[in-house]
Protein backbone atom coordinates (compact mmCIF):
# COMPACT_ATOMS: atom_id res chain seq x y z
CA UNK A 1 0.00 0.00 0.00
CA UNK A 2 1.46 3.33 -1.07
CA UNK A 3 2.00 5.97 1.59
CA UNK A 4 0.25 9.35 1.09
CA UNK A 5 2.51 12.07 -0.27
CA UNK A 6 4.26 14.38 2.21
CA UNK A 7 2.17 17.37 1.14
CA UNK A 8 -1.04 15.52 2.05
CA UNK A 9 0.34 14.55 5.45
CA UNK A 10 1.32 18.12 6.16
CA UNK A 11 -2.10 19.39 5.11
CA UNK A 12 -3.92 16.99 7.45
CA UNK A 13 -1.48 17.78 10.25
CA UNK A 14 -2.27 21.47 9.80
CA UNK A 15 -6.01 20.75 9.93
CA UNK A 16 -5.59 18.61 13.06
CA UNK A 17 -3.49 21.26 14.80
CA UNK A 18 -5.98 23.99 13.91
CA UNK A 19 -8.88 21.91 15.18
CA UNK A 20 -7.06 21.13 18.44
CA UNK A 21 -6.22 24.81 18.94
CA UNK A 22 -9.81 25.92 18.29
CA UNK A 23 -11.24 23.23 20.58
CA UNK A 24 -8.78 24.10 23.35
CA UNK A 25 -9.50 27.82 23.29
CA UNK A 26 -13.24 27.17 23.09
CA UNK A 27 -12.91 25.06 26.24
CA UNK A 28 -10.96 27.86 27.94
CA UNK A 29 -13.74 30.26 26.92
CA UNK A 30 -16.37 27.98 28.46
CA UNK A 31 -14.49 27.61 31.77
CA UNK A 32 -13.36 31.25 31.91
CA UNK A 33 -13.32 33.05 35.26
CA UNK A 34 -15.80 35.90 35.59
CA UNK A 35 -15.97 39.11 37.58
CA UNK A 36 -18.01 39.38 40.77
CA UNK A 37 -21.19 41.19 39.73
CA UNK A 38 -22.93 40.89 43.06
CA UNK A 39 -21.95 44.42 44.05
CA UNK A 40 -21.20 43.33 47.61
CA UNK A 41 -18.45 45.44 49.14
CA UNK A 42 -18.53 43.99 52.64
CA UNK A 43 -20.08 41.26 54.71
CA UNK A 44 -23.21 43.23 55.57
CA UNK A 45 -24.33 43.65 51.97
CA UNK A 46 -25.40 40.16 50.89
CA UNK A 47 -28.07 39.04 48.55
CA UNK A 48 -29.72 35.74 49.39
CA UNK A 49 -30.57 35.13 45.75
CA UNK A 50 -27.21 35.97 44.23
CA UNK A 51 -25.68 33.52 41.80
CA UNK A 52 -21.95 33.42 42.54
CA UNK A 53 -20.08 35.89 40.32
CA UNK A 54 -23.08 36.27 37.97
CA UNK A 55 -22.10 33.29 35.81
CA UNK A 56 -25.74 32.49 35.10
CA UNK A 57 -25.97 35.71 33.09
CA UNK A 58 -22.96 34.85 30.93
CA UNK A 59 -23.24 33.32 27.47
CA UNK A 60 -21.56 29.95 26.94
CA UNK A 61 -20.20 29.73 30.48
CA UNK A 62 -19.71 26.82 32.88
CA UNK A 63 -21.83 26.94 36.06
CA UNK A 64 -18.77 26.77 38.33
CA UNK A 65 -16.80 29.77 39.58
CA UNK A 66 -13.60 27.97 38.55
CA UNK A 67 -12.92 24.42 37.33
CA UNK A 68 -13.68 22.09 40.25
CA UNK A 69 -10.75 19.75 39.69
CA UNK A 70 -7.28 19.22 41.02
CA UNK A 71 -4.43 19.33 38.51
CA UNK A 72 -4.82 15.61 37.77
CA UNK A 73 -8.52 15.99 36.88
CA UNK A 74 -8.32 18.97 34.54
CA UNK A 75 -9.98 18.16 31.17
CA UNK A 76 -7.48 17.49 28.42
CA UNK A 77 -8.62 20.38 26.22
CA UNK A 78 -8.40 22.85 29.10
CA UNK A 79 -4.90 21.62 29.88
CA UNK A 80 -3.96 22.18 26.24
CA UNK A 81 -5.37 25.71 26.48
CA UNK A 82 -3.21 26.37 29.52
CA UNK A 83 -0.15 25.13 27.66
CA UNK A 84 -0.98 27.45 24.75
CA UNK A 85 -1.70 30.50 26.92
CA UNK A 86 1.22 30.10 29.31
CA UNK A 87 3.67 28.99 26.62
CA UNK A 88 2.84 31.77 24.17
CA UNK A 89 2.82 34.46 26.84
CA UNK A 90 6.06 33.31 28.46
CA UNK A 91 7.96 33.03 25.19
CA UNK A 92 6.62 36.39 24.00
CA UNK A 93 7.64 38.08 27.25
CA UNK A 94 11.12 36.52 27.12
CA UNK A 95 11.63 37.81 23.58
CA UNK A 96 10.46 41.29 24.55
CA UNK A 97 12.58 41.43 27.69
CA UNK A 98 15.72 40.32 25.90
CA UNK A 99 15.04 42.71 23.01
CA UNK A 100 14.09 45.72 25.09
CA UNK A 101 16.75 45.35 27.77
CA UNK A 102 18.14 43.00 30.40
CA UNK A 103 16.52 40.76 32.99
CA UNK A 104 18.77 39.65 35.83
CA UNK A 105 18.13 37.65 38.99
CA UNK A 106 20.63 37.53 41.82
CA UNK A 107 21.64 33.87 41.73
CA UNK A 108 22.15 33.23 45.43
CA UNK A 109 21.01 30.56 47.87
CA UNK A 110 17.57 32.18 48.24
CA UNK A 111 16.86 32.04 44.51
CA UNK A 112 18.06 28.45 44.29
CA UNK A 113 15.84 27.63 47.28
CA UNK A 114 12.89 29.13 45.39
CA UNK A 115 13.60 27.06 42.28
CA UNK A 116 13.88 23.84 44.29
CA UNK A 117 10.64 24.65 46.11
CA UNK A 118 8.73 25.24 42.86
CA UNK A 119 9.89 21.82 41.65
CA UNK A 120 8.68 20.18 44.87
CA UNK A 121 11.92 20.08 46.82
CA UNK A 122 12.96 21.45 50.23
CA UNK A 123 10.47 19.23 52.03
CA UNK A 124 7.44 20.62 50.18
CA UNK A 125 4.72 18.00 50.31
CA UNK A 126 2.40 17.10 47.45
CA UNK A 127 -0.44 19.27 48.79
CA UNK A 128 1.67 22.02 50.34
CA UNK A 129 1.22 25.26 48.46
CA UNK A 130 3.80 27.93 47.74
CA UNK A 131 3.12 31.66 48.07
CA UNK A 132 5.45 34.27 46.64
CA UNK A 133 5.00 37.93 47.57
CA UNK A 134 6.66 40.92 45.97
CA UNK A 135 6.52 44.66 45.57
CA UNK A 136 4.38 46.01 42.72
CA UNK A 137 6.20 48.41 40.38
CA UNK A 138 3.87 48.47 37.36
CA UNK A 139 0.71 46.97 35.89
CA UNK A 140 2.98 44.80 33.71
CA UNK A 141 4.86 43.11 36.59
CA UNK A 142 2.86 39.97 35.89
CA UNK A 143 3.59 38.65 33.31
CA UNK A 144 6.55 40.97 32.68
CA UNK A 145 8.58 39.99 35.74
CA UNK A 146 6.92 36.83 37.03
CA UNK A 147 7.05 35.00 33.67
CA UNK A 148 10.84 35.26 33.68
CA UNK A 149 11.50 33.88 37.16
CA UNK A 150 11.84 30.24 36.09
CA UNK A 151 14.11 28.67 33.46
CA UNK A 152 12.21 28.59 30.16
CA UNK A 153 11.75 24.76 29.92
CA UNK A 154 10.08 24.85 33.35
CA UNK A 155 8.23 28.14 32.93
CA UNK A 156 6.17 26.94 29.95
CA UNK A 157 4.74 23.99 31.91
CA UNK A 158 1.42 24.88 33.59
CA UNK A 159 2.00 22.53 36.54
CA UNK A 160 5.02 24.59 37.61
CA UNK A 161 3.57 27.99 36.81
CA UNK A 162 2.03 30.41 39.26
CA UNK A 163 -1.62 31.20 39.88
CA UNK A 164 -2.26 34.92 40.16
CA UNK A 165 -5.10 37.33 40.83
CA UNK A 166 -5.84 40.47 38.83
CA UNK A 167 -8.26 43.26 39.60
CA UNK A 168 -11.44 42.40 37.72
CA UNK A 169 -11.78 45.96 36.44
CA UNK A 170 -8.67 45.37 34.32
CA UNK A 171 -8.65 41.68 33.35
CA UNK A 172 -12.31 40.66 33.47
CA UNK A 173 -14.36 43.75 32.68
CA UNK A 174 -17.43 43.52 30.46
CA UNK A 175 -15.70 45.23 27.54
CA UNK A 176 -13.41 42.23 26.99
CA UNK A 177 -14.65 39.40 24.75
CA UNK A 178 -15.21 36.06 26.45
CA UNK A 179 -12.42 34.42 24.44
CA UNK A 180 -9.91 36.95 25.82
CA UNK A 181 -11.09 36.22 29.37
CA UNK A 182 -10.68 32.54 28.55
CA UNK A 183 -7.10 33.11 27.40
CA UNK A 184 -6.31 35.04 30.59
CA UNK A 185 -7.96 32.36 32.73
CA UNK A 186 -6.03 29.62 30.91
CA UNK A 187 -2.92 31.60 31.87
CA UNK A 188 -3.84 30.79 35.49
CA UNK A 189 -5.02 34.29 36.39
CA UNK A 190 -8.20 34.73 38.45
CA UNK A 191 -10.21 37.90 39.14
CA UNK A 192 -10.34 39.67 42.48
CA UNK A 193 -12.74 42.43 43.50
CA UNK A 194 -10.78 45.50 44.58
CA UNK A 195 -12.25 46.69 47.86
CA UNK A 196 -14.28 43.49 48.24
CA UNK A 197 -12.52 42.53 51.48
CA UNK A 198 -10.96 39.29 52.66
CA UNK A 199 -14.30 37.44 52.93
CA UNK A 200 -15.14 37.68 49.22
CA UNK A 201 -15.81 34.52 47.22
CA UNK A 202 -13.13 35.34 44.66
CA UNK A 203 -10.41 35.05 47.30
CA UNK A 204 -11.78 31.63 48.26
CA UNK A 205 -11.56 30.50 44.63
CA UNK A 206 -7.90 31.53 44.64
CA UNK A 207 -7.29 29.83 47.99
CA UNK A 208 -8.56 26.50 46.68
CA UNK A 209 -5.71 26.33 44.20
CA UNK A 210 -3.27 26.92 47.05
CA UNK A 211 -4.94 24.10 48.98
CA UNK A 212 -4.25 21.79 46.03
CA UNK A 213 -0.52 22.47 46.40
CA UNK A 214 -0.17 25.11 43.67
CA UNK A 215 2.20 28.08 43.53
CA UNK A 216 0.28 31.33 44.07
CA UNK A 217 1.75 34.79 43.63
CA UNK A 218 0.47 37.96 45.32
CA UNK A 219 1.23 41.67 45.27
CA UNK A 220 0.16 42.40 48.87
CA UNK A 221 0.53 46.18 48.52
CA UNK A 222 -2.77 46.07 46.65
CA UNK A 223 -1.65 48.56 44.01
CA UNK A 224 1.33 50.03 42.17
CA UNK A 225 3.94 51.98 44.10
CA UNK A 226 7.23 53.11 42.56
CA UNK A 227 8.88 54.23 45.77
CA UNK A 228 12.21 53.13 47.21
CA UNK A 229 10.28 51.23 49.88
CA UNK A 230 7.04 49.27 50.09
CA UNK A 231 3.91 51.23 49.33
CA UNK A 232 0.50 50.34 50.68
CA UNK A 233 -1.61 51.84 53.41
CA UNK A 234 -0.92 55.05 55.31
CA UNK A 235 -2.71 56.60 58.27
CA UNK A 236 -5.38 58.92 56.88
CA UNK A 237 -6.47 62.21 58.48
CA UNK A 238 -9.92 62.11 60.17
CA UNK A 239 -11.69 63.89 57.28
CA UNK A 240 -10.02 61.96 54.45
CA UNK A 241 -10.62 58.81 52.50
CA UNK A 242 -8.37 56.78 50.20
CA UNK A 243 -9.09 57.37 46.54
CA UNK A 244 -7.62 55.73 43.50
CA UNK A 245 -5.47 56.78 40.59
CA UNK A 246 -8.42 55.63 38.43
CA UNK A 247 -11.05 57.27 40.64
CA UNK A 248 -13.03 59.89 38.68
CA UNK A 249 -15.86 60.21 41.18
CA UNK A 250 -14.51 63.45 42.61
CA UNK A 251 -14.33 62.25 46.18
CA UNK A 252 -16.89 61.46 48.86
CA UNK A 253 -18.75 64.20 50.66
CA UNK A 254 -18.01 64.21 54.38
CA UNK A 255 -20.54 65.07 57.06
CA UNK A 256 -19.14 68.59 57.42
CA UNK A 257 -19.16 69.15 53.67
CA UNK A 258 -15.38 68.88 53.30
CA UNK A 259 -13.83 66.43 50.86
CA UNK A 260 -10.26 65.21 51.08
CA UNK A 261 -9.24 62.38 48.79
CA UNK A 262 -5.77 60.92 49.17
CA UNK A 263 -4.65 59.19 45.96
CA UNK A 264 -2.33 56.19 46.44
CA UNK A 265 1.30 56.28 45.27
CA UNK A 266 1.48 60.07 45.32
CA UNK A 267 3.82 62.33 47.27
CA UNK A 268 0.79 63.40 49.31
CA UNK A 269 0.25 59.84 50.51
CA UNK A 270 3.95 59.19 51.07
CA UNK A 271 4.09 62.14 53.50
CA UNK A 272 1.51 60.48 55.79
CA UNK A 273 2.45 58.40 58.84
CA UNK A 274 2.49 54.58 58.52
CA UNK A 275 -0.86 52.90 59.13
CA UNK A 276 -1.22 51.23 62.54
CA UNK A 277 -2.55 48.11 60.81
CA UNK A 278 0.45 47.87 58.50
CA UNK A 279 1.12 48.66 54.85
CA UNK A 280 0.00 45.39 53.27
CA UNK A 281 -3.42 43.86 52.61
CA UNK A 282 -4.49 41.03 54.91
CA UNK A 283 -5.60 38.56 52.24
CA UNK A 284 -2.24 36.78 52.25
CA UNK A 285 -2.55 36.38 56.02
CA UNK A 286 -5.90 34.64 55.62
CA UNK A 287 -4.52 32.34 52.91
CA UNK A 288 -1.66 31.28 55.21
CA UNK A 289 -3.71 30.91 58.40
CA UNK A 290 -6.47 28.66 57.01
CA UNK A 291 -4.51 26.55 54.53
CA UNK A 292 -4.88 22.79 55.16
CA UNK A 293 -1.07 22.60 55.07
CA UNK A 294 0.71 25.82 55.96
CA UNK A 295 2.23 27.01 52.67
CA UNK A 296 5.82 28.01 52.14
CA UNK A 297 6.11 31.78 51.75
CA UNK A 298 9.02 33.29 49.83
CA UNK A 299 9.45 37.04 49.23
CA UNK A 300 11.25 38.77 46.39
CA UNK A 301 11.68 42.34 45.25
CA UNK A 302 12.33 43.81 41.83
CA UNK A 303 12.99 47.12 40.13
CA UNK A 304 13.10 48.33 36.54
CA UNK A 305 9.51 48.02 35.30
CA UNK A 306 8.90 51.62 36.31
CA UNK A 307 10.95 52.65 33.29
CA UNK A 308 8.39 50.97 31.02
CA UNK A 309 5.33 52.35 32.81
CA UNK A 310 6.40 55.41 34.82
CA UNK A 311 4.04 56.71 37.50
CA UNK A 312 3.16 60.35 38.02
CA UNK A 313 3.94 61.34 41.62
CA UNK A 314 1.10 63.86 41.65
CA UNK A 315 -1.78 61.86 40.17
CA UNK A 316 -0.56 58.30 40.82
CA UNK A 317 -1.37 57.36 37.24
CA UNK A 318 0.94 55.28 35.06
CA UNK A 319 1.51 55.59 31.33
CA UNK A 320 3.76 54.13 28.66
CA UNK A 321 7.15 55.78 28.69
CA UNK A 322 8.09 58.36 26.08
CA UNK A 323 10.05 57.18 23.05
CA UNK A 324 9.02 53.58 23.67
CA UNK A 325 9.64 52.39 20.12
CA UNK A 326 12.97 54.18 19.89
CA UNK A 327 14.17 52.45 23.04
CA UNK A 328 13.81 49.09 21.28
CA UNK A 329 16.44 50.00 18.68
CA UNK A 330 19.78 48.18 18.99
CA UNK A 331 22.77 50.40 19.68
CA UNK A 332 24.10 49.70 16.18
CA UNK A 333 21.01 51.51 14.79
CA UNK A 334 21.28 54.46 17.12
CA UNK A 335 19.65 53.02 20.24
CA UNK A 336 20.87 54.18 23.65
CA UNK A 337 22.12 51.31 25.84
CA UNK A 338 21.43 53.36 28.98
CA UNK A 339 17.83 53.87 27.85
CA UNK A 340 17.03 50.15 27.86
CA UNK A 341 14.88 48.34 30.39
CA UNK A 342 16.97 46.72 33.15
CA UNK A 343 15.05 44.42 35.48
CA UNK A 344 16.75 43.35 38.71
CA UNK A 345 15.25 40.70 40.99
CA UNK A 346 16.36 39.55 44.43
CA UNK A 347 14.82 36.78 46.54
CA UNK A 348 14.68 36.63 50.31
CA UNK A 349 14.67 33.81 52.80
CA UNK A 350 11.56 31.70 53.37
CA UNK A 351 9.20 33.06 56.02
CA UNK A 352 7.58 30.75 58.59
CA UNK A 353 4.50 31.32 60.76
CA UNK A 354 4.14 28.15 62.85
CA UNK A 355 4.70 30.04 66.10
CA UNK A 356 1.95 32.56 65.32
CA UNK A 357 -0.55 29.88 64.29
CA UNK A 358 0.26 27.69 67.32
CA UNK A 359 -0.14 30.67 69.65
CA UNK A 360 -3.54 31.52 68.15
CA UNK A 361 -4.83 27.93 68.28
CA UNK A 362 -3.68 27.49 71.88
CA UNK A 363 -5.81 30.49 72.86
CA UNK A 364 -8.79 30.29 70.50
CA UNK A 365 -8.95 26.69 69.30
CA UNK A 366 -8.12 25.02 66.01
CA UNK A 367 -8.44 27.17 62.93
CA UNK A 368 -10.89 25.99 60.30
CA UNK A 369 -9.28 25.04 57.00
CA UNK A 370 -10.38 25.61 53.42
CA UNK A 371 -9.81 22.87 50.89
CA UNK A 372 -9.34 22.33 47.19
CA UNK A 373 -12.39 22.28 44.95
CA UNK A 374 -14.05 18.87 45.30
CA UNK A 375 -17.36 17.45 44.12
CA UNK A 376 -18.96 17.85 47.55
CA UNK A 377 -18.50 21.62 47.39
CA UNK A 378 -20.09 22.14 43.98
CA UNK A 379 -23.44 22.85 45.65
CA UNK A 380 -22.04 26.17 46.89
CA UNK A 381 -21.22 27.22 43.33
CA UNK A 382 -24.37 25.99 41.56
CA UNK A 383 -26.99 27.26 43.96
CA UNK A 384 -28.38 30.75 44.44
CA UNK A 385 -27.02 31.29 47.93
CA UNK A 386 -24.12 32.71 49.90
CA UNK A 387 -23.49 29.47 51.77
CA UNK A 388 -19.74 29.85 51.48
CA UNK A 389 -19.87 32.64 54.08
CA UNK A 390 -20.60 29.99 56.70
CA UNK A 391 -17.08 28.61 56.49
CA UNK A 392 -15.14 31.48 54.93
CA UNK A 393 -15.95 34.65 56.88
CA UNK A 394 -13.33 35.70 59.42
CA UNK A 395 -13.81 36.41 63.09
CA UNK A 396 -12.24 39.33 64.94
CA UNK A 397 -9.69 37.04 66.60
CA UNK A 398 -8.72 35.55 63.25
CA UNK A 399 -8.18 39.00 61.79
CA UNK A 400 -5.73 39.73 64.60
CA UNK A 401 -3.79 36.65 63.51
CA UNK A 402 -3.83 37.79 59.88
CA UNK A 403 -2.38 41.12 60.96
CA UNK A 404 0.50 39.41 62.77
CA UNK A 405 1.25 37.20 59.76
CA UNK A 406 1.19 40.13 57.36
CA UNK A 407 3.36 42.27 59.62
CA UNK A 408 6.05 39.56 59.53
CA UNK A 409 5.83 39.43 55.73
CA UNK A 410 5.93 43.21 55.57
CA UNK A 411 9.14 43.49 57.60
CA UNK A 412 10.97 40.97 55.38
CA UNK A 413 9.61 42.28 52.08
CA UNK A 414 10.20 45.92 53.00
CA UNK A 415 13.85 45.20 53.79
CA UNK A 416 14.43 43.50 50.43
CA UNK A 417 12.55 46.25 48.58
CA UNK A 418 14.71 48.96 50.14
CA UNK A 419 17.83 47.01 49.22
CA UNK A 420 16.77 46.56 45.61
CA UNK A 421 14.94 49.83 44.93
CA UNK A 422 16.77 52.20 47.26
CA UNK A 423 20.35 53.41 47.23
CA UNK A 424 21.78 49.99 48.04
CA UNK A 425 21.50 48.56 44.53
CA UNK A 426 22.44 44.96 43.93
CA UNK A 427 26.25 44.83 43.72
CA UNK A 428 26.33 41.54 41.82
CA UNK A 429 24.23 42.95 38.99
Amino acid sequence: MALPPLRTCLRYTKYAAGTAFAASMTTAWYYRPTADKSGQRNNTERSENNVANGRADEVFCAPYTSPPWSRERVPMLLEWARIISIGATTIGIRIMMNTYGRYEIEDDEHYRHFLETVLGGNGRGQHQGLITVSNHRSLFDDPGVVSCLLPLPIAIQPKYNRWAICSQEYCYNDALPGIIKGYIGAGQVLPICRGGGIDQKLLLDFARHLACGEWCHLFPEGGVWQWDELGGRRQLPPNARMGSSSDFSGGVEMANGDTITIVPATLEQKALKPSPVGKLKWGVGKLVAHAPVTPKVIPFAHRGMERLLPQDETTGKTKLRDNLLGSFLPTIFGGDADDKLHICVKFGAEITFDDLIDEHEAKHGTLRKYCGKVDAEEQYDKGQSDAFHEYWDSSREERVLYGKIVRRIESRLDAITKEVCGDGLLPSL
